[in-house]
This record gives structure tokens, C-alpha cells and sequence, in this order.
């Protein structure tokens, strides 16, 4: 695992080697970020210097619009796991707060870079830094060179119809309960990610238990009953799957709640999951989530629900075994 580190604005610099970092917001670490990630790995492996990213807690998004529905396409951890993934050395992240947000690009580039020890900067060719997004990859080689700091900027990756790959495109894709279509642009499966809690019970009462997940800051996909996939993830070790399964996720309009729970019902596994961290990872969405008459009307969509995933996921694993 990477180093993970919180900075903000008037901390003591960080010391240390130099380092080639990879700046941005990074959510969801989809293959564009892998793509400018991977340029500051390879300028670092070649100039000698430390792979590194630089990134913002919290989102500028939650800073400057706090009454916007919960948009993360990770959490946290599951975002430093992602990100150490790529091969890098140090994450840090760089606390946006009210000193950050009144700097302005010239004193970004003079003061906050030099303090984070960066020597080379890689960004997204939309990237835009410093107070009223005022800097540009062009802002940094202007003023670079007395502070010894070069930028280069990395294409924006296409998909195959050449349209970029973006977080807002893989929302929209997830609002539209298209799983597929984001794990295309994220090069992985989207999960809902979270510790379990305890529900109502209810599924265990009439036999489908659920581990239940609240999505909290997590981007809210299409309301409904998903076949997917669930992985322990201990922070250890690469998260570990568990078993198949079926997952409704919305606010279970039936016994009239407004949370917005993930209940997973896991295929042929009954263990204890409280307080186990897991990745409930879509792979196909079945229905939209619907109010049911009774107790009975529902068990009996729960079965048909959990049929239909269990044939969805044995095509897909004989897909990808062929």
C-alpha cells in the first residue's frame, strides 16, 4: 500500500524525496485517472524521482455545493485502495478548505506545490487549479521554472465512440441502470462499498438474510434489485469474493423507509457479516425497486429475483472462462 497522507495549508512542508505526481479529484479512479496516473509512474521511474498522487479531501464539489445529492463513485478507503493500486508511492491528500480555496494559481504553483515536494506535475488536459479555477497546466511552465516545477498535461481518454471518459458519464451511466456501461469506463465493476450494519432482520425472518449497506456519500444508482457480486475487504489484502448474489437498493417503499440501503442477499453463504467491510459489485440490473401488497407477494418476487440473477452471473462466468 502507498503512503497516505493529509496535508493542508500551513502544515510544514513534507520533505523527502522529489516526487512526479498525478493531481486531480480522481473520482471513481476511472481509466482516464489510471491513464495520467500512469504518465507520472512513467516520468517518475525514468527521472528518478518518487510516484505520487495529489488529490482533495474533501471533493471541491462538497465544498462548494453542499446541498448537492451524495456524487462520490467511491468512498474513502475504497478510493486510497484504488489509487495504491497504480503503482504509486504516496497518496496525498490536500485538505480543501476555506485556505485553499481563497489561494490563488500563482500561489499554488509558489507555495503549496514546493511544500508537497512535487518537481513534476501531470494532470488532465481540463485540469484547472487556484482560486476561480485561474491555473492551467500552461499557469505552471509559465511560473515553473523558478520554482523548479515542470508540468505536461495527458490527453483525455476516449472511449470507442471518441467521447470522453468522465466521473459525471459514469453517474449518469449508474442513474440510468446501466452497470456495464460504467465498468466500462472505470476498467472494473462500480460497488457499493461500506461496513454492514444491522437492518430490520426482516430478510432473515422469511428466509433471505441480507447484509445491508448505507450508501451515505456514495452516487445513488437507478432504485432496484441488481445480480451481483460481493467481496470481503479486510485492508489487507486485495478484497476477497465471498459469493453471487442478488441486491435490492433504494428506500424499500413496501415498509415505507427513506434511507437509501444496499440489503445483498448472498448466494449459498450464511455467515455473520456485521461490521465486515464489503464491495457489492453490480454487474446487471434486473427491475426497478416497487411497493409490494404483503409479506407473501414479496417473498415471491424475491425468489424470482434471486433465479434471474443467479442464471445472469453463470453467463457471465461462462462468458469470461470461454
Amino acid at each position: 500500500m502507498a503512503e497516505v497522507i493529509g496535508w493542508q495549508i500551513g502544515d510544514a512542508p513534507l520533505g523527502g524525496p522529489p516526487l512526479a505526481a498525478a493531481i486531480g479529484n480522481f473520482d471513481g479512479v476511472h481509466r482516464g485517472h489510471q491513464q495520467v496516473v500512469a504518465a507520472a509512474c512513467e516520468a517518475a521511474k525514468r527521472d528518478g524521482l518518487v510516484p505520487a498522487i495529489i488529490t482533495f479531501d474533501p471533493h471541491p464539489r462538497e465544498f462548494f455545493r453542499q446541498e448537492d445529492a451524495p456524487f462520490h463513485l467511491a468512498d474513502r478507503a475504497e478510493k486510497d485502495r484504488l489509487l495504491s493500486n497504480l503503482q504509486v508511492d504516496r497518496i496525498i491528500h490536500v485538505s480543501f478548505d476555506e485556505s485553499l480555496r481563497r489561494t490563488d494559481a500563482e500561489d499554488f504553483l509558489s507555495s503549496v506545490l514546493p511544500a508537497l515536494g512535487v518537481k513534476q506535475l501531470y494532470a488532465g488536459a481540463d485540469f484547472a487549479f487556484g482560486r476561480g479555477r485561474g491555473g492551467q497546466i500552461d499557469t505552471i511552465n509559465d511560473y515553473g521554472a523558478s520554482v523548479g516545477i515542470a508540468a505536461f498535461s495527458v490527453p483525455l481518454l476516449q472511449d470507442e465512440n471518441s467521447v470522453v471518459i468522465s466521473s459525471s458519464r459514469i453517474r449518469a451511466a449508474l442513474q440510468a441502470g446501466d452497470p456495464a456501461a460504467a465498468a466500462a469506463m472505470l476498467g472494473r465493476d462500480w460497488a457499493v462499498t461500506g461496513t454492514v450494519i444491522k437492518g430490520d432482520q426482516r430478510g432473515r425472518k422469511i428466509g433471505f438474510p441480507t447484509a445491508n449497506i448505507a450508501l451515505e456519500t456514495l452516487q445513488q444508482p437507478a432504485f432496484g434489485v441488481y445480480a451481483v457480486e460481493i467481496d470481503i475487504d479486510d485492508g489487507k489484502a486485495a478484497p476477497q469474493r465471498r459469493a453471487g448474489g442478488v441486491a435490492n437498493i433504494g428506500i424499500r417503499p413496501t415498509f415505507e423507509k427513506k434511507d437509501v440501503l444496499c440489503e445483498a442477499h448472498l448466494f449459498d453463504s450464511d455467515c455473520d457479516l456485521y461490521g465486515q467491510r464489503l464491495l457489492v459489485r453490480l454487474k446487471a440490473f434486473l427491475r426497478p425497486e416497487q411497493r409490494f401488497a404483503g409479506i407473501d407477494e414479496l417473498l415471491a418476487q424475491i425468489s424470482t429475483d434471486a433465479d434471474h440473477a443467479r442464471r445472469i452471473l453463470s453467463d457471465l462466468h461462462l462468458r469470461q472462462s470461454g
